[in-house]
């Protein structure tokens, strides 16, 4: 009890001004590239290499917490798991502790970037079961232009750059290619900035034939109405992160779990 409410309070203040503003000044006293323990949540005491350029709520461990509740629920030991827009790689941690030295996590990142923190992440923690992966996941493999803000910016995207963005070419493998290269995923975690409904537009096979469990995080109208009707059509339920079943009908919300019907 008193875990949690340390948790809860460490996350409020994350979202506090004041209260960030003072969260922040305790993590730069951290050097750049220093390697602590995360403090809380469900990766607590997992090693972690600090960069700048992410978010402190990695380290501190109050990061999406509701996300992380849900893996903890979700994923078993022995699962293989895809992360499917790993940024720093703090959920590639996380499921590698939840599916442990029998199970597999694959993260797949188009950024360079990221894939060298994730890269260290996995390493210091001698993750064997977690692969990182320097690859898009969209609706063709091939080459396409990846753009972003600045270096491990989470909102960086498949697509042409806009003013202020850097953009670089990057390799883009499909869903149901990575099954066939990785092994069939029992959970799929999938957050790439809108691109949600094109990399489910080419997992015909992952969506009918192998039929994982997803936790997705949407961007935007357009990309709710097409992966809703892609997953309704390939017979999926789903729920929000706490696992109350969501109406078929209605809109789904930012994050939600699937969870295929019993055909």
């Amino acid at each position: 009890m008193a875990s949690m409410l340390k948790e809860r309070i460490t996350a409020v203040l994350g979202r506090v001004p004041l209260g960030g503003t003072a969260l922040r000044w305790y993590a730069n006293q951290y050097h750049e590239g220093s390697v602590i323990k995360i403090r809380q949540g469900h990766a607590a005491n997992l090693l972690w290499k600090r960069h700048h350029r992410y978010v402190n709520g990695y380290w501190i461990g109050h990061y999406e917490f509701p996300i992380q509740n849900a893996l903890k629920r979700l994923i078993k030991p022995g699962d293989t798991v895809f992360d499917v827009g790993a940024n720093a790689g703090f959920f590639t941690l996380l499921v590698g502790r939840l599916v442990g030295e029998q199970g597999k996590c694959i993260a797949f990142d188009p950024s360079p970037d990221n894939v060298l923190s994730i890269s260290e992440q996995i390493e210091l923690n001698a993750f064997r079961q977690c692969t990182v992966v320097n690859e898009a996941v969209a609706d063709v493999e091939g080459m396409a232009n990846f753009s972003f803000e600045t270096p491990g910016s989470p909102m960086g995207h498949l697509g042409e750059s806009t003013k202020g963005e850097q953009s670089i070419k990057v390799q883009v493998t499909t869903l149901d290619r990575a099954a066939e290269r990785f092994g069939s995923p029992s959970f799929i975690k999938v957050d790439i900035e809108g691109a949600e409904g094109l990399a489910l537009s080419a997992a015909a096979n992952v969506l009918r034939e192998i039929r994982p469990i997803w936790l997705v995080e949407l961007h935007g109208e357009e990309c709710e109405k097409t992966v809703h009707k892609i997953m309704s059509s390939a017979r999926y339920e789903f729920f929000d992160l706490n696992e109350i079943r969501l109406p078929s009908n209605k809109t789904l919300p930012e994050h939600f779990v699937a969870k295929p019907l019993v055909l």
